[in-house]
C-alpha cells in the first residue's frame, strides 16, 4: 500500500504529539486539588464516557466474550490502571519535564519485556545495545553522578508506571491477539474496565476541598482535557496516522511528546530544564530508535496493535 501524501496525515500527528506532550501539565493542574488515584480515576472515566459516545455515534456495539473483557482487563491493569495513578505519584516529587523524559523509555520497557515473555521473538544485537544505550541515557537523565541529587523516588514511580506500560504491552499482544474489535472499541472498554477497578482507590483518598471541581476551577479544566484529549480523542487521531502513514511514522511520536511537554513545563509551569536532562533523554531516544529498529513479527488482531503502537502515551 502506498503511503498517503503528508498533508492527509500530518495535523493529526501533530494534534496527537500536542496533546499527549500537554498531559503532564494537565496532570500538573490536576494534581491542585485532586490525590494521584483520584486523578487517575478522573481521567480515565472520562475518556470511557467520551470513547462510548463515539461508538454510540459511530452505531458500533463491540461484540466481546466474557474471556475477552476477562483480557481487555488483564491487560489494562498495566495499560492504564496502575500507571495513571504512579504517573500523577511521580509528579508530586519531580517535574513534569523530567516525567515526561522518562516516560519515553517506555518502548525500552517494551522491548524487554517482548524478549523476556515471547519466546519466539528474541532480541536481536541491535535491540540488546539499544536498551543498554536507553539505561544509560536513564542514568544521564536523572544525573546519576550527584547522587544526593537524583530524585529517587520520583524517578522509581515515573519507570515503574513505565515498566507497567511495557507489560501492558507485552500482555496485550498475547491476550488480545484474537479479538477482532477495533481501536476505539477496546479502548472504550479497558476504560471503563479501569474506572471501575480505580473507582474503591480514589474514593479511599482524601475528598477533594470544596470548590475543586467549581466550573470555574482550573483543577476541573485540567481533568478535563487529560480525559478528554489525552485519554481517549488522541486514539482517534492516532489510528488515523497509523491507517495513512504507516505504525514505523505514528510511532515516531514518542520523539515529539518529550519536546512538547519541556517547552509547556519550561513556559506555563516555569519548571527549571536541566542541562543533563535534554542529553540523557537524546540518549534514552537513540537507545529507542535502536531498539526498534530489527522488525518483529506481531499477530495479526488488532487488538494486539492498540496497545503496542500506543505504549508511549503518559
Amino acid at each position: 500500500m502506498t503511503a498517503a501524501p503528508a498533508r492527509a496525515w500530518l495535523p493529526a500527528f501533530v494534534v496527537a504529539a500536542l496533546t499527549w506532550g500537554s498531559s503532564f501539565l494537565f496532570i500538573s493542574i490536576a494534581l491542585r486539588g485532586l490525590a494521584p488515584s483520584q486523578v487517575g480515576f478522573g481521567r480515565v472515566l472520562i475518556g470511557a464516557v467520551v470513547l462510548w459516545l463515539m461508538l454510540l455515534v459511530t452505531r458500533r456495539r463491540p461484540r466481546l466474550t466474557r474471556r475477552d473483557v476477562g483480557a481487555i482487563a488483564v491487560v489494562a491493569i498495566g495499560m492504564s490502571v496502575v500507571p495513571f495513578v504512579l504517573i500523577p505519584l511521580a509528579q508530586q516529587h519531580i517535574t513534569s519535564i523530567l516525567a515526561s523524559l522518562l516516560n519515553a523509555t517506555t518502548p525500552l520497557w517494551t522491548a524487554l519485556f517482548v524478549a523476556l515473555l515471547i519466546p519466539h521473538e528474541r532480541a536481536s544485537r541491535a535491540q540488546v545495545v539499544g536498551l543498554l544505550i536507553g539505561a544509560g541515557g536513564i542514568a544521564v537523565l536523572l544525573g546519576a553522578w550527584n547522587i544526593d541529587g537524583v530524585p529517587l523516588l520520583g524517578a522509581a514511580l515515573m519507570l515503574g508506571a513505565t515498566a507497567c506500560y511495557g507489560i501492558g504491552s507485552t500482555l496485550s499482544r498475547r491476550l488480545l491477539a484474537r479479538v477482532s474489535e477495533g481501536p476505539t472499541a477496546l479502548s472504550a472498554v479497558q476504560m471503563a474496565v479501569s474506572a471501575l477497578m480505580l473507582l474503591p482507590v480514589a474514593l479511599i483518598a482524601p475528598a477533594p476541598a470544596p470548590g475543586t471541581l467549581d466550573v470555574s476551577s482550573e483543577v476541573l479544566w485540567g481533568l478535563l482535557a487529560l480525559g478528554v484529549l489525552g485519554t481517549s480523542f488522541t486514539y482517534v487521531l492516532f489510528w488515523r496516522v497509523v491507517k495513512l502513514a504507516g505504525a514505523t511514522t505514528a510511532a515516531s511520536v514518542t520523539y515529539v511528546v518529550p519536546v512538547v511537554a519541556t517547552t509547556l513545563g519550561v513556559l506555563v509551569l516555569h519548571e527549571e530544564l536541566l542541562w543533563h536532562e535534554p542529553v540523557g533523554a537524546a540518549i534514552v531516544l537513540g537507545g529507542v530508535w535502536l531498539a526498534q529498529r530489527t522488525p518483529r513479527a506481531r499477530p495479526s488482531g488488532q487488538g494486539a496493535a492498540v496497545a503496542a503502537v500506543a505504549d508511549d502515551r503518559p
